[in-house]
């Protein structure tokens, strides 16, 4: 018997899943062990506040936290890897790196912990990669996110002095980012392509190589023809 198919619906949620397993263990350790797992936040420009790039999406200062932050990351890494299964690591690891590197360089000082900032990379990724591509099921998408995160927006602004819209702003900012950088590649989905666009493609592509199009009356082509002086091609 052959090998059972893994429905991608299903395993596109394994990334989402592994990482709240990891931040409530550590969660629920914090809150039992007498130590501050705070210390591995993120410190703007300590040397030791650099360990907090790697470990600060892991860290939640309280219960409101990490609820609040769970069901965002599971969903968006959800549909970062149905999505976009070819490139989700990528822009995860990115996302997580890149931003918190950012956070490092020039936010406040103190101890910058939690996923948020990981969250918005991956909505504003989404988003704006259904923008950027300009495709149907994208865009859909990314009216979801908009439906579902669009308060999301206010975080980016330093309107509580308790939250870290530093991680926020540069999340938003990397995802964004990212959206424009990979909007030509990474779709799960196929995309259609009517014949019409691959017409024009084509003829884009011989004009642009020195060869113009010879038409009848009703305008269908007949032959392509070089245009150079000592050279008469034709296709």
């Amino acid at each position: 018997m052959g090998k059972k198919k893994v429905n991608p619906f299903f395993t596109a949620g394994y990334v989402g899943v592994v990482l709240l397993l990891i931040m409530w263990g550590i969660f629920i350790a914090d809150s039992i062990l007498p130590y501050d797992f705070a210390q591995w936040g993120v410190y703007p420009r300590k040397t030791s506040g650099l360990w907090g790039i790697l470990f600060s999406p892991f860290i939640h200062g309280s219960l409101d936290h990490i609820i609040n932050n769970s069901p965002p990351i599971l969903i968006l890494s959800w549909a970062l890897y149905y999505f976009y299964r070819k490139i989700g690591t990528q822009i995860l690891i990115i996302s997580w790196l890149i931003g918190g590197l950012f956070v490092w360089i020039s936010a406040r000082d103190a101890y910058h912990i939690g996923m948020s900032g990981v969250i918005y990379s991956l909505a504003f990724f989404i988003f704006f990669s259904g923008l950027f591509r300009r495709e149907t099921k994208v865009m859909a998408i990314a009216l979801f996110v908009a439906f579902l995160y669009g308060s999301m927006i206010w975080g980016i602004f330093p309107l509580d002095p308790k939250v870290s819209f530093e991680a926020h702003l540069f999340g938003a900012v990397v995802g964004v980012a990212l959206a424009y950088f990979y909007r030509k590649e990474g779709e799960t989905f196929k995309k259609k392509r009517y014949q019409f666009e691959i017409d024009e493609e084509n003829d884009a592509r011989m004009l642009k190589q020195g060869y113009r199009k010879i038409v009848d009356e009703n305008g269908f082509i007949i032959r392509w023809e070089y245009k150079g002086k000592d050279d008469h091609h034709v296709l």
